[in-house]
């Protein structure tokens, strides 16, 4: 019998953490092709370049006790360590995400998400 009490007890936790625990991904958008970065694609061929497939930045903004520990997480900061990760310039088949997580302002995350291949435009 001391066993079912456990078996209930160990639910009930579980369950307990389920509720005061939430988040979410909202898929934003997909590109063909995106940059924060000044490029000139009129006379580079984006098909002839090689690539750094699956790359992925991400910008991230962490609350503890209900306080953030910086400034709101921003697309173009994720956007420019995508970049950075594949040392280039362009992204090809761009995956944009924004996310959160909390549990009961003890801690929490939000922030943007894009992950991509990267493409090297320039020559210096």
């Amino acid at each position: 019998m001391q066993n079912h009490h456990r078996n209930h007890f160990l639910f009930l936790l579980l369950a307990g953490a389920l509720l005061v625990a939430c988040g979410c991904v909202t898929h934003q958008g997909d590109f063909t092709v995106a940059s924060t970065k000044l490029v000139r694609l009129n006379a580079f061929d984006l098909d002839k370049t090689s690539r750094v497939n699956n790359v992925e930045g991400e910008d991230v903004q962490y609350f503890v006790l209900f306080f953030p520990t910086g400034g709101p997480p921003s697309v173009k900061t994720a956007m420019d360590r995508a970049l950075e990760n594949g040392n280039g310039d362009v992204m090809r088949d761009v995956r944009i995400d924004s996310w959160s997580f909390g549990i009961l302002g003890l801690y929490g995350e939000n922030g943007w998400s894009v992950r991509g291949d990267v493409v090297k435009t320039r020559t210096n």
